[in-house]
């Protein structure tokens, strides 16, 4: 940033934040997992970063599978990128086998096969505190709201 007449001062970007988009993910991740007892993994490909949820536990009869994997996807400038949406693995189906409004897309990334559900906030996202706990109630919220559809 250009100083223009004394007004303002060349700031460097690390001076704003001390940890990278991929760090500050990682340790909401922990804090998530700890929070509810779920594994997670950042993994990072190119600007792309994901974090994956182990055996996440689906509502009671909701699916043809009690557990699936989830997937989230930010890029490396989080936590002021939004998250948006969330995957599951591809079995998650209701129980006669007929998909969710707005999950019949199939996705490939960190070579798996995910089923889109595109489920969008209706709120602002709020970069302060724990994003991805947010995220994750969230998807927990519309997970609960679609199931009974």
């Amino acid at each position: 940033m250009a100083i223009i007449s004394g007004l303002f001062q060349a700031i460097e970007p690390s001076e704003f934040y001390s940890m990278s988009g991929k760090e500050t993910l990682e340790q909401h991740a922990k804090e998530l997992s700890q929070s509810v007892g779920i594994d997670s993994e950042v993994l990072q490909e190119v600007n792309r970063l994901f974090v994956i949820l182990r055996k996440f536990h689906l509502p009671p009869d909701v699916s043809r599978v009690d557990y699936t994997d989830v997937l989230f996807i930010t890029d490396t400038q989080y936590p002021l990128s939004a998250m948006d949406m969330f995957w599951t693995e591809v079995e998650v189906v209701r129980p006669d086998g007929s998909t969710y409004e707005g999950s019949d897309t199939i996705e490939t990334y960190l070579g798996r096969n995910w089923r889109r559900f595109s489920y969008h906030r209706n709120s602002i996202w709020n970069q302060n505190g724990n994003p991805l706990m947010d995220h994750y109630v969230f998807m927990e919220n519309r997970w609960t709201g679609k199931a009974t559809r």
